[in-house]
């Protein structure tokens, strides 16, 4: 076995002359003397040290026959009890409290049940809703309704808020429109305001076509032109007009007009997420087409007066403007198709001719109305004064 270099020098400089006692050298260490050791400890005065540091323990718990003595417990101990029981009792008390939930910002607030008034409540807004430009029936919003009957109550009280939101729209679009700055806004504005009968109609015409449903006020100036009495050419010049203005712009080509209890308003915050925004976007929207409807329907009774007119010029324009609705739109087929099949029988022949031309090109282009037409004929043939 060989031996490291360390401990070949370490057992080198060991002299075997000297005498080992106990693990070292003799006469290195002398010898205490008696209570020289307890002398040392009582000055270092440990005593105080160990006394701070105790902390009484519990005593060993006797047998179970054994009566009960008296426990000492520690203070730190009966302090956290104390905290608990507190604590037990806190959660017993706020259990019917609401939980409280953090917003965004990281603040807790108590959970409370949001309030029916507060959905009802009108908020002045300073930036539009609703964008102008494109078909106002091309929106995703326009699209929603529902078959079910909704209740009475619900719906009056969405429709003012609706007729609030939508006379705010349209006051906010008038401040943003007079503020514009241009050589277009400007002649705009003086067209409509104060310009000739054809001026003027063409400048609506292209206002409406831009945003139809910030512009409704104009869609009900054309009904009021083609209602009023007076001067026959100006009546014909607004009826071709809102003609060309409903079938190009205003009526969507696949559904009739609904008006505003057909919306699903019991799925409203659901459709919405619970953002007022897009609820009101809604609401306007479904506000708009529901005037639209009623302005449509009005105009239809306008052509039912005009093709009782004593001109025949007159009646044949309303008759022609009635197939033409008809052929193209579905809103207010069933009084359209009335106002064609009843000319049928006018006393002027000329009339009852264009009527019977009308309904062929009507079958020619929409053939399943054919059994519609037909009912509608017989109706007017069994009439009794006729």
């Amino acid at each position: 076995m060989f031996l490291m270099q360390q401990d070949y020098l370490m057992l080198a400089t060991l002299d075997e002359n000297e005498e080992v006692i106990d693990g070292g050298k003799k006469g290195a260490i002398d010898d205490l003397q008696q209570g020289e050791l307890e002398a040392f400890i009582q000055n270092l005065n440990l005593a105080k040290y160990t006394k701070a540091s105790l902390i009484e323990e519990d005593e060993p718990a006797e047998k179970e026959n054994s009566s009960k003595k008296e426990v000492k417990i520690p203070k730190i101990i009966k302090k956290n009890t104390a905290e608990s029981q507190r604590t037990s009792v806190n959660k017993v008390k706020n259990k019917n409290r609401p939980e409280p939930h953090s917003d965004e910002n990281g603040s807790t607030t108590p959970k409370v049940k949001k309030d029916k008034q507060n959905i009802f409540e009108f908020f002045e807004r300073q930036t539009l809703l609703l964008r102008p430009g494109g078909k106002w029936y091309d929106l995703e919003y326009s699209n929603e309704y529902s078959l079910k009957p909704q209740p009475q109550d619900v719906v009056s009280k969405y429709k003012t808020l609706a007729q609030k939101l939508y006379q705010h729209e349209i006051n906010l679009f008038k401040s943003k429109t007079n503020s514009q700055k241009g050589a277009s806004s400007t002649w705009m504005k003086a067209i409509v305001s104060s310009g000739t009968l054809g001026d003027r109609m063409a400048a609506m015409i292209l206002l409406i076509q831009d945003d139809a449903v910030h512009t409704l006020q104009f869609v009900e100036t054309l009904v009021n032109l083609v209602k009023k009495k007076g001067s026959k050419q100006q009546c014909l010049m607004a009826l071709d007009t809102f003609k060309e203005l409903l079938i190009t712009d205003l009526l969507p080509d696949n559904r009739k007009l609904r008006i505003f209890s057909q919306r699903p308003f019991d799925k409203l915050e659901q459709l919405s997420s619970g953002n007022k925004d897009s609820r009101d976007r809604r609401l306007i929207l479904w506000y708009f087409e529901h005037q639209l409807k009623h302005l449509v329907a009005e105009f239809v009774q306008v052509l039912e007066t005009l093709s009782h007119d004593t001109l025949v010029t007159t009646k044949t324009r309303a008759l022609t403007v009635a197939h033409e609705l008809l052929c193209n739109k579905p809103e207010e087929e069933k009084a359209l198709l009335v106002q064609v099949v009843n000319k049928l029988g006018d006393p002027q022949n000329r009339i009852a001719t264009k009527a019977s031309h009308l309904l062929e090109t009507l079958l020619c282009k929409h053939p399943n109305m054919k059994g519609v037409v037909s009912g509608e004929v017989e109706r007017l043939l069994f009439r009794s004064n006729i």
